[in-house]
């Protein structure tokens, strides 16, 4: 079948109204086609060949372009390539019924297979979540959490203060990362922030931003009881736009001439 012939033919309702002015046509000229046909039907059985089939109805102006009436020859058309001529009508009519029922068989199946695949879609999707909560069951063991009583170390003993807070976190977390929660948290802009395991503020006890809590000695504990600890920060402003501590120049007192005396 040409590509014309396929795209008539799956154009359903197209392709019904078709069969359905062949129906209406065919009943009209029945005894016309039975007349036509009848001379080159020489065994008398009511079938004629194909080519015989095609030429005869285009004598009788069969309303139909070339491949529609070749589709429709392939339609009617026997086991051993013969074609009834009579009762066209008919023909055409359980020709037409026959494929509304492999149309809807078709849908059915792709229906089918939808919903099939809609629920091994589900199944995989359950599957999975059994699979994450299995890993999730699995990774609890290795998974440590921290407490973290996190406190700016100017106002460590305030009662309560915006710069201090808790947070929970894995003992995997990076320095960095808690750098960054500070900063969001509290809404500090510097750069110049550090962390340290005490509150007073020296280089042996400050936490390397590229090092892990766990690295840097916190031991976390299970999800439901975390360990708790806690870490102090403070952070540098940079004076850049202070225009006195950016001048340079020194500031003299100059003496006081009236309060000089020439003796």
């Amino acid at each position: 079948m040409d590509k014309t012939s396929q795209t008539f033919r799956s154009n359903i309702p197209e392709f019904e109204s078709f069969l359905d002015e062949m129906i209406r046509w065919f009943s009209d000229h029945q005894e016309q086609v039975d007349q036509s046909f009848s001379r080159s039907d020489a065994n008398r059985n009511g079938s004629v060949n194909l080519k015989d089939f095609e030429l005869g109805l285009m004598d009788l102006g069969v309303p139909c372009q070339q491949f529609q009436l070749h589709m429709l020859t392939q339609l009617l058309k026997t086991a051993d390539n013969m074609i009834s001529y009579q009762n066209l009508s008919g023909q055409v009519q359980r020709s037409k019924l026959r494929d509304a029922v492999e149309l809807e068989t078709q849908i059915s199946e792709e229906d089918f297979m939808k919903r099939r695949g809609a629920a091994v879609t589900e199944d995989i999707s359950c599957l999975e979540q059994s699979v994450h909560r299995h890993l999730r069951l699995l990774n609890s063991e290795k998974d440590r959490f921290i407490r973290l009583s996190v406190r700016q170390i100017p106002f460590d003993f305030a009662a309560a203060h915006p710069g201090n807070f808790e947070v929970v976190l894995l003992s995997s977390s990076k320095v960095y990362s808690l750098i960054r929660l500070i900063q969001d948290r509290v809404g500090i802009q510097s750069s110049r922030l550090e962390v340290f395991r005490s509150r007073t503020p020296t280089e042996e006890v400050r936490l390397p931003p590229a090092s892990s809590l766990e690295e840097c000695g916190f031991k976390g504990g299970a999800e439901e009881t975390p360990a708790e600890a806690a870490v102090f920060y403070d952070y540098r402003l940079p004076f850049t736009d202070c225009p006195v501590l950016n001048c340079d120049h020194y500031f003299r007192a100059k003496p006081d001439s009236a309060g000089l005396q020439i003796t």
